[in-house]
């Protein structure tokens, strides 16, 4: 399963959302709710405390091994998880080597890591290339073009990757800057590559991806800056005068580009006896000598531009398919924090429940009625949104998944939880320590 996901935290939210809530809860509705009661039950407290030993130790024993034992269950679970990521998608680390980074290899007689981050390799090689292309279902012409877009995505990774760590060292003594703010990810360079041209182990780090020298890079990203430069202008400049009137004709053209090519995929996938939507999965097939016939015939375009967007498309497709598993340490490590915090808080309710319970039954109906009620209700305000309102009255809805994907508002609720833990768990002890036992 983990081999199809595109998506792990999103796959993995309806687990952390009820399999592992249910799986925890069980666990610590058996275990926390006898861990003192079932003794006291069946009289075998009396003869742990006709020893020197004290309440107080016997308690806060029981309360350590409980909490221990749900910390390393989702430590476990949170292990499983980064090994599975790691293991079938390699979205981790991000060292993912592809089928076509594989055939390449193998044509080119070098290690399978090394073609990986030198792409350029490839495109050195005709039977590299055209081993890689056949292997990700496309033209050569197609692939190249795949190649030059995955090599500068790297190269703006690494680049991103060094002033990231220059930041660090520059804020490291300022309390006042979050992490977020000092990050510096590809997606920003890739909006404005001139940021790169501040650091030289920038330039050198993402010039090694793209087969420059950092002289080399540095004026190619000034390009890269100017172009993105007078995209903003274009799109900043008001609709009056003659260069708004330019910029509406340019959007114009734009639209009506994407309409023929709209109109050229009809054509073609009524040639081919298709349809568009299988057409748009295989663009490869458009170039066909009948598909493009029909296509240049019915929309006007000439078999160039054509040419150009079907290659535009495929390689786009393909890049997107590299980057299409999502998976953000932070978020995944806040999904594990969170649902452990609910089971601490329902094993902090079972685990006050026998402490204040002598008889094994009482500990079980509170200890284990609260917290199977909280989920049984979580469940019924997913089913209907006219009962949202019981919400209010679950612990789970503290835990909120969604939040947490959108790394959003979600600390008070994840504060709550910790705090009623804690509090459950200290008045256990305490009431324990103080109370009559029918020794």
């Amino acid at each position: 399963m983990a081999q199809n996901f595109t998506s792990f935290l999103g796959s993995l939210e309806s687990y952390y959302k009820m399999i592992a809530v249910l799986l925890g809860m069980v666990y610590v509705i058996i275990t926390s709710t006898n861990l003192v009661a079932d003794e006291v039950d069946s009289g075998s407290m009396a003869y742990t405390l006709s020893t020197p030993v004290k309440r107080s130790s016997v308690v806060i024993t029981k309360m350590i091994y409980m909490i221990g034992s749900v910390i390393l269950m989702f430590v476990i679970q949170a292990g499983v998880g980064i090994g599975a990521a790691e293991l079938f998608q390699h979205c981790v680390s991000d060292t993912v080597v592809t089928d076509d980074v594989k055939d390449a290899a193998d044509a080119l007689n070098r290690k399978e890591s090394y073609v990986r981050d030198h792409l350029y390799v490839i495109k050195e090689d005709e039977n590299a290339l055209k081993a890689g292309a056949d292997a990700r279902e496309m033209d050569v012409e197609s692939y190249a073009l795949y190649l030059d877009k995955a090599m500068l995505r790297k190269s703006y990774k690494a680049a991103a990757k060094e002033l990231t760590e220059e930041r660090e060292d520059l804020y490291e003594d300022d309390d006042d800057m979050d992490d977020d703010e000092i990050e510096i990810t590809w997606q920003e360079l890739e909006e404005d590559p001139s940021l790169i041209l501040t650091s030289d182990d920038a330039l050198k780090e993402g010039a090694a991806y793209m087969d420059m020298t950092p002289t080399e890079y540095k004026a190619f990203i000034r390009e890269k800056a100017a172009e993105t430069e007078t995209e903003e202008l274009e799109t900043e400049t008001v609709t009056t005068g003659t260069a708004g009137r330019q910029a509406a004709a340019e959007e114009e053209e734009e639209a009506d580009l994407e309409l023929a090519f709209k109109t050229a995929m009809e054509a073609a996938a009524k040639a081919l006896g298709t349809d568009t939507v299988t057409l748009a999965d295989n663009m490869l097939w458009m170039k066909d000598q009948e598909a493009m016939e029909a296509a240049v015939k019915v929309s006007g375009l000439s078999e160039e531009v054509l040419n150009g967007m079907i290659n535009e498309s495929l390689a786009t497709s393909a890049l997107n398919e590299d980057y299409s598993v999502e998976f953000d340490m932070e978020t995944y490590a806040w999904l594990n924090i969170g649902c452990c915090l609910l089971i601490l808080a329902f094993s902090g309710i079972g685990f006050f429940a026998s402490c204040l319970f002598n008889r094994t039954k009482n500990a079980m109906a509170v200890g284990g009625g609260l917290p199977f009620a909280f989920f049984v209700i979580s469940i019924i305000v997913e089913m209907s949104e006219n009962l949202e309102n019981l919400k209010y009255i679950t612990l789970t809805t503290l835990f909120d998944t969604q939040e947490i994907l959108a790394l959003g508002d979600f600390g008070v609720g994840l504060g709550v939880l910790a705090g009623l833990a804690a509090v459950l768990y200290a008045a256990g002890c305490v009431i324990f320590t103080k109370k009559d036992l029918p020794l």
